[in-house]
């Protein structure tokens, strides 16, 4: 609740989406945040090491396509990217691109 979130709501999505994909259980606790979230003196008990930005990257696409089953355009759109930027992204992660494009259309 302290903290200021320079990056506004945009930020705290990405906070959020982090912490998700980081929560293997029901509840996102302590440990799934950032240390600048957590409160001073509280240590996070022992978990997965940390992930690379390029692997935190692919999961986050990974998952936006999964949630919105393979529809481009809508995962661009909840990731704030444009849907040519996410075109780019997946070729450049080497991640195979949905058999539906962003209009419902087989391709």
């Amino acid at each position: 609740m302290e903290y200021d979130y320079p990056g506004n709501v945009r930020e705290l999505e990405n906070i959020l989406e982090q912490a998700f994909v980081l929560c293997r259980g029901g509840l996102i606790d302590l440990q799934h945040l950032p240390p600048e979230l957590r409160p001073l003196g509280a240590s996070a008990p022992a978990g997965p090491e940390p992930i690379s930005l390029v692997a935190m990257e692919k999961l986050l696409i990974s998952e936006a396509l999964r949630r919105h089953r393979g529809n481009r355009k809508k995962a661009a759109r909840q990731l704030g990217v444009d849907p040519s930027t996410l075109y780019r992204k997946l070729k450049a992660h080497g991640i195979e691109a949905p058999d539906i494009d962003g209009r419902g259309r087989r391709q």
